[in-house]
Formats: structure tokens, sequence, C-alpha cells
């Protein structure tokens, strides 16, 4: 009996001790099963070791009800009738010209602003100047109408205007050293420069503004072609209008502060 106890007993041992090995290699091989599980070896609160993690459920969201034509995540701009453009371009297009409309409006000012800046318009008064005698060239050259289309319609005004013309082409009643007419008071009624005469004969409105401005025009055209552009008779005539027309300028003038 003893010694089948003592035999047992080395058997047990080794028994023990086999158990023993087992338990310390699975303390020792925690990472081995860890390997196993898709969660990284933590179990979750009512799951097994091992079991792969389930897909999280994706709840619907409620999409909106789409016309046709439009597709989802984009929204649908109303477009413009008239340009074919949406209404947001469009408003931003109006907004922008009027935005430039108003600037290119000019700014009302007050009624007393707007008479200082408006500028009189220049007074010009014709006066024949002495000593020039340009318009007793009868003869003008081509650059002037000829007497037959000036007396189309007054056929003696035609013949007696030839017969004055002299071979220098001065009118035979001028005197040449005095530049004065001989027969000044009696002359004939197209060589008077009054308002009548440029409309009778040039067709010259008899508007005293605008028969100033033509007979003034004339007389600087005659001047030129007689005695020339930098002609001391053009500088005189021109001196002649400028202290005529400040004359009745403030003639003007006068009148006004006596009626108010």
């Amino acid at each position: 009996m003893l010694l089948l106890r003592a035999a047992r007993a080395p058997a047990a041992a080794s028994m023990m001790a086999a158990a023993a090995v087992v338990c310390r290699s699975r303390a020792t091989r925690p990472t081995s099963i860890a390997g196993l599980s898709s969660s990284g070896g933590r179990r979750k609160k009512g799951g097994r070791r091992g079991e792969p993690k389930p897909p999280p459920q994706s709840h619907p969201q409620s999409q909106p009800q789409l016309r046709d034509g439009e597709t989802p995540g984009k929204k649908k701009t109303k477009p413009d009738a008239r340009k074919g453009r949406p209404v947001v371009e469009a408003a931003a297009l109006g907004s922008q010209r009027q935005e430039g409309e108003r600037r290119r409006k000019p700014l009302s000012l007050p009624p007393q602003r707007q008479q200082q800046q408006e500028k009189p318009k220049r007074v010009v008064r014709w006066k024949c100047a002495a000593g020039c005698g340009a318009c007793c060239k009868l003869d003008k050259g081509p650059d002037f109408p000829t007497p037959e289309e000036i007396f189309a319609e007054h056929p003696e005004d035609l013949k007696l205007y030839k017969s004055m013309i002299g071979t220098d082409g001065w009118c035979t009643n001028y005197d040449k050293s005095t530049r004065t007419c001989n027969i000044y008071e009696e002359r004939p009624i197209f060589c008077r420069v009054e308002p009548k005469v440029f409309e009778e004969y040039f067709g010259v409105p008899s508007r005293p503004s605008t028969f100033d401005r033509e007979a003034c025009s004339a007389c600087v055209d005659t001047i030129k072609m007689v005695y020339g552009e930098d002609s001391a008779e053009l500088t005189n005539f021109k001196r002649v209008i400028r202290e005529e027309s400040k004359k009745h300028e403030a003639s003007q003038n006068q009148d006004k502060l006596l009626d108010t």
C-alpha cells in the first residue's frame, strides 16, 4: 500500500504541475485572444467575445419632394421671363443699372444755384467800323455768291450792281483815299446793312440777334478777303464789335433794374 501511494503521489503531483502550466500559458496569451475579436479585445455589454461589431443603423431622412427638372441638393432658381436669367441675377443687374443711371443723372440744384451756373448768352451787336470800306469791293471773287445768284429775283438791282463795278473790282462811288462812299446818303438799298435787306436778298431772319451775328460774320469774311486775316482793319472791326456789344449789354441790364 505504501508503495502504491508513493507511486500515485508523484503522478498526482505531476498532474497538478501540468494544470498550473496550462493556467499560466492561458494567462500569458491575452493578445492572441484579443486578436480574434473585431472590437479590439473589449467585449461590449450584452455581446460575446469574438463576435463582429454590427454595422451602424442609418436612419432614413425625409427627402423633400422634387418637381420636374429639379435635382437633389440644388435649389432651383426661378428664371427671368424676359432675359432667361435667374431672378437673383436679374435683380443684381437691375440695381447696377439704376446705380449707373443715378450717377449719370445730374443732381438738381436750387434755383439760385442754377441761375449762378447758367452762363449768360453772349451779346453780339453789329456796327460799321469807320475807315474799312471792304464791302465796297463789289467783285469779291469765286468764294462769294455771284451777283446773278444774289439778285436772281431782282433784275433791276442786278443791272444797277453791275454798272457800279469798276475795272479794278471796286465800286465807282468809293473814294480810296478817304475810304468813304461818295453817295452814302443816297446809296442803293442793297448797300445798306439792315435786317430787311438781309432777309430780302440773303434769306436771313430779321430777328435782331440773328441779323447781328450774320452781319458780323459777313463783314469778317469780306475783310479777310480784301485785307487779310492779320490786317489792322480786321483787328479794328473786332474791337468796334466788342465795344458795341458791351454797350448794348449794359443798356439791357440797366433796363432790367428799372423794371424791377
